[in-house]
Order: C-alpha cells, then structure tokens, then sequence
C-alpha cells in the first residue's frame, strides 16, 4: 500500500520522503529520518496491525507529533485494517505490543502513549477493504488531500504588479475548472503587454490540480530552432512523466 502511494504522490509531483527510497547510501539512519521529518511540510503515517510492535515506528510518530506542536506540521492519518479507537486507546494489538514495551523499553512509553493518542485522534482514511474503501479510490483522494493543502507551485510573478491580481482571478475564471471537458483560451494582445506573465502566473496557481501538466513557452523561437518534434518530446514526457523520444512530427502529433 505504501509503494502505491509514494508512487501516485510522485507522479502528482508531490517531493515525498519514504526512508528505503530517499536515505542515501551509507547515512545514518536516524538523524537522515529525524531532519527529513523537520523539514516536511505533511506527514503521512499509516498505522497498521503490528505498527505498535515497532519502537522505530514508535519513536517516528514521537517525532511527528512533537514537530505538530513545535512546528505546526499536518498529520494524515491512514488506518490499514485497523481501528482508529484501537490506535487512540491502545486496544487489541496495540494493547499486546504496550505490555511488551513496559517491561522492555519504559522510558520511551509515555510519550509513545501520547503520540497515538494525539494521531489516532485526527481525522484521516480508514482502509478496511470495504467497497466505499478500494485501495487505488483512496490513494487517488489521500494524494488530491495533500495535493490541495501543500502550497502552490512557487512563480516569478510580482503580485504587486498593477492590475495581476484582477486579470489573473479573471482568466481563471475563464477556465471553469469545474465544468469538466477541455477549454482552450487566447489571450491576445501587444508584445511585452504581460501574455506570458499572465499564463504562468495561472499555470502556477492551477497546475498541481492536474495529474498531468506542462507549460510551453517561445514555441515559435524554439519550433525554428530545434523543429516541432523537440517541443513534441518536452511535452510527452512532462505530461506523462516518462522520458518520451519522437521520431517524427507526424509520430509525435499522433
């Protein structure tokens, strides 16, 4: 489950640290985990049957939930086949894996306990194999939830530029993003008039709604330069994240 996830994150663009893909070679374990941890904006924890049996899951989640408090970090919660009231109050497993824990390893118990608790308590998805819970569903939501709370992609516009805030609000309008169906809009005016400045600042603001997206720019420039299928290859292998190669401009139309 969490291969899928990280795979449909990183499709969507979405930097994503996942410690057996990310942790170079030969780095500590724990201060690599720890610092990735502090630096991310979301943390995703998917709490499993036996997750309580690991102090190292434990000892992540300690972390998380301090960095929630100290940090203001978001936690999404997923409960794999699991109930959250078991998580929040340490019944059936969780329970088993405590009693092991308080003899073994006692000083790190009470802020364990804590850690559940607080994360148990947060709203989150349940996966339990029900038909209203399909694995691939979920993800796609989980992904589109992160997606909308991680802030938009950075841009060069300067939002005190007189008159952007308007015309961009305006253009999205235009889109209808919600209509469904595919739009194309011109926008038409002189050279240097802010075309360009206002497709990206749009392009900004709306692409990571997208699963696939890419923004073209001095196609004219570039088609006389490096001919069409140049631009063709640029934009396959934006949109469909692989790395495409055309042999011709009638292959790449196609």
């Amino acid at each position: 489950f969490v291969d899928h996830l990280y795979a449909a994150l990183e499709q969507q663009g979405i930097q994503t640290y996942k410690d057996d893909e990310t942790l170079p070679r030969g780095e500590s374990i724990r201060p690599a985990l720890l610092k990735a941890i502090q630096e991310s904006r979301i943390a995703v924890v998917v709490f499993s049957e036996n997750y309580a049996d690991s102090s190292w899951c434990l000892d992540k989640l300690a972390h998380i939930i301090e960095c929630v408090d100290t940090r203001g970090q978001i936690v999404i919660p997923i409960f794999y086949y699991v109930e959250p009231s078991d998580v929040r109050k340490l019944k059936r497993k969780y329970e088993e894996a405590f009693s092991k824990h308080e003899t073994e390893k006692k000083e790190n118990v009470e802020s364990w306990r804590k850690a559940l608790e607080k994360a148990g308590s947060i709203s989150g998805w349940a996966i339990n194999g029900t038909i209203n819970c399909h694995e691939a569903k979920c993800i796609k939501e989980i992904v589109g939830t992160i997606s909308s709370r991680l802030p938009t992609l950075s841009t060069n516009v300067n939002k005190d530029l007189i008159g952007i805030e308007t015309r961009l609000q305006d253009l999205k309008s235009k889109l209808k993003m919600e209509s469904g169906g595919v739009r194309i809009i011109g926008i038409w005016g002189v050279g240097g008039g802010g075309k360009t400045t206002l497709a990206s600042a749009v392009y900004a603001e709306i692409s990571h709604r997208f699963e696939g997206h890419c923004l073209l720019q001095n196609i004219r420039e570039e088609s006389n330069k490096h001919g069409l299928e140049k631009l063709q290859e640029k934009f396959l292998s934006l949109v469909l994240k692989a790395d495409v190669k055309v042999g011709s401009e009638i292959e790449g139309r196609s």
